[in-house]
């Protein structure tokens, strides 16, 4: 089994456990293959998390490279230990202006004997957080007009331009923006206006299909896709939508769908942990989406051979019969007792 994502407390502030009791929980379980892959540094104090902000500003983002650098060296450490989960190392990229997507170019190619890959990822949208609580993704709604379909197409947009530039191996949480679509925010299906849920047109956000409801969304969605597939990105099966109570993992079934439809399309499965606890969280709904919902054939993943990272493949039946299985749920039995 693989996960391709991963965050420890020891180098992210928003981290629950040390990055050696996640390793450990990985090697636990059996996985085969583990990625580790911390937050790259930010460059500009307005991209700082409440939990990472002490008052000065320039220390702040220090403290970011020099938890960068403790991390390389870490996983560097790691890697070179006689575990029997295969350990590759990673940097999670933001791709949240053109400035840091520009450094994470910088920053692959000045740490190349280390890093093996990147995931692109969007966690802002026109410089708001869209993943941190509800009231910064309203603020973000709020600089898009309180409209969700232009929220939703800058997003597309700004995930193009980071993509174009980095092409990262995996594109991290495809559809973010779905986090905090709120039951308690309603949204006109036509234009995508916020309204009132006395709006005659009036749908709740959470219950929004974005394919469906503008055409404009689903054309840049696709377009990103088959960029993706055309350098031979992989789209990770992020499993921290389930452990944060959403309907599906990321990318959901309506995005997941449409990009099974593109040639070339390749998944990949991810945890996105940031704890113990969250080390193969929902591993079984995920196999079910993959079997069932998205009725995927066959699951991709990163392997590591004498430093050469290269993608290989498992069909979803395989996977099913995967010794991991009985391994992972004794675990998990293990710890409700």
């Amino acid at each position: 089994m693989h996960s391709h994502h991963s965050h420890s407390v020891d180098y992210v502030a928003h981290g629950v456990d040390s990055l050696e009791d996640i390793v450990a929980r990985a090697v636990k379980m059996q996985f085969k293959l583990y990625c580790l892959t911390e937050h790259m540094p930010r460059l500009d104090p307005k991209y700082l998390y409440p939990e990472e902000i002490t008052g000065k500003s320039d220390i702040d983002l220090k403290t970011l490279q020099m938890k960068f650098r403790g991390f390389l060296k870490h996983a560097s450490e790691i890697k070179k230990r006689d575990y029997s989960t295969k350990f590759i190392i990673g940097t999670e990229v933001e791709g949240c202006d053109t400035r840091h997507i520009a450094y994470a170019k910088e920053l692959m190619g000045q740490n190349s004997e280390v890093l093996q890959f990147c995931i692109g990822s969007m966690h802002h949208v026109n410089g708001i957080p869209i993943d941190f609580n509800q009231e910064e993704w309203l603020k973000a709604l709020e600089v898009a007009g309180n409209n969700l379909k232009q929220l939703v197409i800058d997003y597309f947009e700004q995930q193009f331009i980071m993509i174009s530039e980095l092409k990262p191996l995996v594109v991290g949480h495809f559809d973010l923006f779905r986090l905090y679509c709120s039951k308690d925010v309603f949204i006109d299906t036509n234009s995508g206006q916020r309204v009132e849920h006395t709006h005659p047109a009036a749908l709740c956000a959470a219950e929004a299909s974005f394919i469906d409801l503008w055409p404009e969304v689903k054309s840049l969605a696709l377009r990103n896709i088959k960029f993706i597939a055309s350098y031979g990105g992989l789209i990770e099966i992020n499993t921290s939508g389930l452990r944060k109570k959403l309907r599906d993992p990321y990318p959901g079934r309506e995005f997941a769908i449409l990009a099974k439809s593109v040639e070339g399309t390749r998944f990949v499965l991810s945890d996105d942990a940031h704890g113990v606890a969250h080390v193969g969280v929902c591993y079984n709904e995920a196999l079910a989406y993959i079997d069932k919902v998205i009725q995927l054939d066959r699951l991709h993943f990163i392997e590591d051979t004498s430093g050469n990272i290269g993608v290989n493949s498992i069909s979803v039946e395989d996977l099913k019969s995967q010794p991991f299985w009985n391994r992972y749920n004794a675990v998990l039995q293990g710890d409700s007792r």
